[in-house]
């Protein structure tokens, strides 16, 4: 028995040869794992915040016209939401030129 069990060892060893070095064997070599960017992380959470922030502002006003929601108290959760989004988009706009100085940086004669 146990040398049926290498033989059929054998076959599926050869058989998924076969098949797999044609199918991976075009493949180009990948990095498995990809230098991390820390401006691009940062650039993509703050994309996400500044997403997140514009969904709590409509939500904020739909509550308001439902009379869920005073207007005192909508009035100043609006203005800390603007106020947040004003500093996400001035983030978004430090990283945005830091970016462009990397990619052409300015030549000094």
């Amino acid at each position: 028995m146990g040398f049926i069990h290498f033989l059929e060892l054998i076959l599926i060893v050869a058989i998924l040869l076969a098949v797999g070095i044609p199918l991976f064997g075009k493949l180009k070599l990948k990095k498995l794992v990809e230098a991390v960017d820390p401006t691009s992380d940062k650039y993509k959470h703050l994309l996400v915040r500044k997403e997140e922030t514009l969904i709590s502002i409509k939500e904020l006003e739909f509550d308001f016209s439902t009379d869920k929601i005073s207007e005192p108290d909508y009035k100043e959760l609006r203005h800390r939401l603007e106020a947040e989004a004003t500093e996400i988009l001035e983030r978004l706009d430090q990283l945005e030129q830091e970016r462009r100085k990397k990619i052409n940086p300015v030549k000094s004669h």
